[in-house]
């Protein structure tokens, strides 16, 4: 009874936490215009956007699923979140640059970024590639909401899918981007110590001697880096490619946007890699200590099973630990397909919309996409699985735009190129995986997508060329960043 209560409660407090900032929002008239509703443009502190960028962190699937793999399989299981640890510390150095062009041509996005920088149909690659992999995470965190609620009140599973759907809509609409970030704020700290407790638990349990976990789960694998469940083609693939799913990572760039200035922006992204260390780090540690104290457990629901042996307090904390990390993810997600969609569509018009126009298609875009987008997990949950593969494409986008800033030669049909094909090669692995239930010709994902767009931006940059000609399109992220670096050495904030 005492988890129901906690659970719902917290659930209810979100909800009604989102329509008081949007209450306060409009009561104060903070977001007049449609692109500071959905991005909360140059206004978020340190910890705001540090928060909102915690949305790719604290997921769920991250916390169930790190745990059930420490259970089922052993620690190299997660090789592929190392490689975000290492890509959110890579995104440190891109910050500036996509600040930069931020303020040399006023973009509110990761596609506005790429439009200045490339061309539409550039931009329009990238937008693909946000609703491909935002997709993908927010049915996950739906599916995983529904599941909690579904088994904490013993309803049918029509009935909280409707209703986590509809909660994670009315997160999205209230308050905008910054009504999000603030209601994060909330849901970072309720998962930090919800997975400090049941570490602190697991290990009074054991004594605070891990050594004894360590000793005693060694000879079965768990511990093994190298040489465990995952081949050693798949681990260097994974650090090749991996890391470059986070440098372009749309919520990631809007909390950078969104900060008051680069600075913020700055300390909020060198925070995330440490974040990360201290959160997975518990997460699997605690994991470990399960494993140990008891070994006959289901993976799948392995972390709650650890909470639930510390009673019902415990077992509370833990679900709204979990039900934080989904709230916090989905209704971002949606915010940034929906400024996506708006970003594309505007174009298109013959007329220029109203900011009354904007705002009532920005919105009516988050229903209709936290709609379409959360009823992808009710399908099939092989789906859900194989989606997840989507983050490659991500991937795709940053191998091509960090060969272009290291290069310098690379020019708007290279990007252009390489973004299709390799965003093709993906989709053609995710379907064929999703029929056959592996991978063409044993190759991965990885290995596929990120080669055939190197391959393809090296080779079109070499035809269409001269050797050490610098493109045009480096010729304005240059003096972007003089630009900027400028305004700052004169006292501006930017």
């Amino acid at each position: 009874m005492l988890t129901i209560i906690l659970v719902v409660g917290y659930f209810l407090f979100c909800v009604g936490m989102a329509f008081f900032l949007d209450y306060r929002t409009k009561k104060r008239k903070l977001n007049e215009t449609a692109v500071e509703y959905s991005t909360g443009k140059n206004s978020m502190g340190l910890f705001m956007a540090f928060s909102l960028m915690c949305g790719n962190l604290i997921s769920s699937s991250y916390i169930i699923g790190n745990s059930s793999a420490v259970i089922e399989h052993d620690i190299a299981y997660q090789w592929t979140f190392y490689g975000y640890i290492i890509g959110w510390a890579l995104t440190c150095a891109y910050i500036p640059i996509y600040r930069s062009i931020c303020y040399k041509y006023g973009c509110s996005s990761l596609g506005e970024i790429f439009e200045k920088l490339f061309s539409k149909r550039v931009s329009v690659c990238v937008s693909v590639m946000i609703f491909v992999s935002f997709a993908s995470a927010v049915s996950a965190q739906t599916v995983i909401v529904s599941n909690l609620l579904q088994s904490l009140l013993g309803i049918r599973s029509e009935v909280t899918m409707t209703v986590t759907i509809a909660a994670m809509i009315l997160l999205a609409l209230q308050g905008g981007m910054k009504g999000l970030a603030r209601i994060n704020m909330v849901h970072v700290v309720v998962l930090s110590v919800s997975v400090v407790a049941i570490f602190i638990a697991v290990m009074t349990s054991v004594g605070w001697d891990f050594g004894q976990v360590y000793r005693a789960l060694e000879p079965q694998g768990t511990f093994k880096l190298i040489g465990g469940s995952r081949s050693n083609s798949y681990i260097i693939g994974t650090l090749a490619i991996q890391p470059f799913v986070t440098v372009v990572n749309a919520l990631s760039i809007s909390a950078a946007i969104g900060a008051k200035d680069a600075k913020t922006a700055q300390k909020a992204q060198s925070i995330m890699p440490i974040f990360a260390i201290f959160f997975f780090g518990l997460v699997i540690i605690a994991a470990c200590c399960g494993k140990f104290l008891w070994p006959d457990m289901d993976p799948g629901t392995a972390w709650y099973t650890i909470a639930g042996h510390y009673g019902p307090a415990m077992a509370a904390l833990a679900s709204c630990g979990v039900l934080a990390a989904s709230m916090s993810t989905a209704p971002t997600y949606i915010m940034v397909m929906s400024s996506t969609a708006m970003e594309l569509y505007t174009p298109l018009r013959k007329s220029p919309m109203s900011e009354k126009q904007k705002m009532f298609l920005t919105k009516l875009l988050i229903v209709v996409f936290g709609i379409l987008f959360q009823l992808l997990g009710l399908l099939s949950s092989d789906v859900v699985d194989i989606l997840s593969n989507a983050l490659t494409v991500r991937a795709v986008c940053g191998l091509t735009f960090t060969l272009f800033l290291l290069w310098k030669r690379p020019n708007e049909k290279s990007i252009f190129y390489s973004m299709v094909l390799g965003i093709i090669v993906c989709v053609v692995w995710i379907v064929y995986g999703y029929v056959f239930g592996t991978s063409p010709f044993g190759i991965q994902i990885t290995y596929a997508g990120g080669i055939v767009a190197l391959a393809t931006q090296i080779i079109v940059t070499l035809v269409t060329t001269r050797s050490g000609e610098r493109s045009d399109s480096y010729q304005l992220y240059k003096e972007a960043r003089k630009e900027m670096k400028a305004a700052i050495a004169a006292g501006k904030r930017v």
